[in-house]
């Protein structure tokens, strides 16, 4: 094999191994997090301030003490996700769609002499991790001609149990708490084929690299919240939510194959585990709603501090110390908020409410991930969000929410093995993002 493909394979053995520790590395920034029930998410997750029924037990576990009746609820989602993908001047549209179930759970109402008493139990599928990334191109450089295919595929969801509760303390003031089991699977695939064609000019025919990495997660933490109604129809509400400290099992694979123009081989293969635990910041809450004239209006914040995650063991790295895995995550992240508006109108004669809202949810990454250290304006998350809600009958009621979002996501810079140049070229994605959600809550 020529030398210039020798050093593609190493190059591209190079990226797969740097694809898989990003995939990894932190599970908290992985996937979108919109958040459970049509409803709340219709009015864009500006929720905090509402919580009224047993989705409170992800936004704002204190509303669940609005609950009066026992309420099953469940959630059923429908995903499409557009990847535009570009490497220099390559480009590459990927398509993905599934169905799943995004929640499922029971609030039940203690019987009391006064006041209010619920509890929840509930399963969330919180942030799939579904993506891919895929380029094929034919290297023409001079002197060299072969057909050069390169792959991501992602696949998995972040997911967890929730008990919670909630008491009236007051006529006007609940306090709440949720307790979030989590737990998750990440499995990630990488994959890099180089063929001598279509001159078949060297001693190869296929040379292939194959990189796998099955990560599972597990950790807990506490969300409290608090709900105060200074008048009937308004309502203020927070929340605190305490770092998960995850476990993360990674079990991974790699193997190169080169088959030779007389049909033998040439294989490598080396596989392994490791564990790690990484934490994730606090995160507070906030947000408020008013009801006029059958017009309900609704807004919220949520601020993290991403620059504060840390590594509580050595890091998944080799040669590469904890305190110096830290401070990368401290210069790589930084400090946001995210927006919530939503809106929701009733007409009271068919029992029919129509909703929308908007929900902007800016990158972690700061300023020094970019080059040239300045955050691209479309690598903030913005989607728009609408819904409609239908009373059945008194004990059933129908939720449908859409969401629609645009981002660019920008991945490390890999180095440029294209021509031998030095300098360094980014991939980008541009993601088209729309997820449509249904709902059914019985209360009885």
């Amino acid at each position: 094999m020529k030398r210039k493909s020798v050093i593609l394979g190493m190059v591209a053995s190079l990226v797969a191994g740097l694809s898989a520790a990003t995939a990894q590395e932190e599970v908290f920034q992985r996937g979108v997090e919109l958040g459970i029930g049509s409803r709340a998410l219709g009015m864009g997750g500006a929720y905090i301030g509402i919580a009224d029924d047993y989705s409170a037990s992800f936004w704002n576990p204190a509303g669940l003490s609005q609950i009066r009746r026992l309420e099953g609820f469940g959630t059923l989602t429908y995903t499409q996700r557009k990847n535009d993908a570009s490497f220099e001047d390559l480009n590459n549209l990927d398509e993905l769609t599934s169905t799943g179930l995004n929640s499922i759970g029971l609030a039940y109402p203690v019987p009391t002499y006064q006041g209010s008493l619920v509890f929840s139990l509930g399963y969330h599928r919180v942030k799939p991790f579904d993506s891919s990334l895929q380029f094929g191109w034919q290297n023409n450089t001079p002197g060299d001609s072969v057909r050069q295919d390169w792959s991501e595929i992602e696949e998995g969801s972040l997911n967890n149990w929730v008990f919670a509760g909630a008491v009236e303390v007051s006529p006007n003031f609940s306090l709440g708490a949720a307790l979030n089991v989590w737990s998750g699977t990440d499995d990630y695939q990488f994959s890099f084929v180089e063929t001598d064609a279509p001159f078949d000019l060297y001693t190869f025919n296929k040379f292939r690299i194959d990189n796998t990495v099955t990560s599972t997660f597990t950790g807990y933490n506490l969300k409290l919240g608090g709900m105060y109604r200074p008048i009937s129809n308004f309502r203020l509400g927070f929340t605190i939510a305490t770092p998960v400290t995850y476990t993360v099992k990674d079990k991974w694979r790699d193997s190169e194959r080169t088959t030779f123009d007389d049909n033998t081989t040439d294989e490598v293969a080396d596989r392994g585990n490791i564990e790690y635990k990484i934490r994730s910041p606090f995160t507070f809450g906030a947000g408020a709603s008013l009801n006029v004239a059958n017009l309900l209006l609704a807004a919220s914040v949520e601020n993290t501090d991403w620059s504060q995650s840390r590594y509580t063991t050595d890091p998944p790295f080799a040669d590469v110390s904890k305190i110096e895995a830290n401070e990368e995550l401290a210069r790589k992240y930084r400090n946001t908020t995210r927006y919530h508006l939503g809106a929701e109108f009733t007409f009271p004669l068919i029992d029919l409410q129509v909703r929308g809202g908007y929900f902007y949810d800016p990158t972690p990454l700061g300023e020094d991930f970019f080059a040239g250290g300045r955050i691209p304006k479309d690598a903030d998350r913005e989607f728009f969000t609408a819904g409609v809600g239908i009373f059945l009958d008194k004990q059933v009621r129908l939720d449908v929410g859409v969401i629609s979002g645009r981002w660019t996501d920008y991945k490390d810079p890999l180095t440029d093995f294209v021509d031998d140049r030095d300098d360094d070229l980014p991939i980008s994605e541009k993601i088209t993002f729309n997820k449509l959600f249904a709902a059914l809550a019985f209360r009885f």
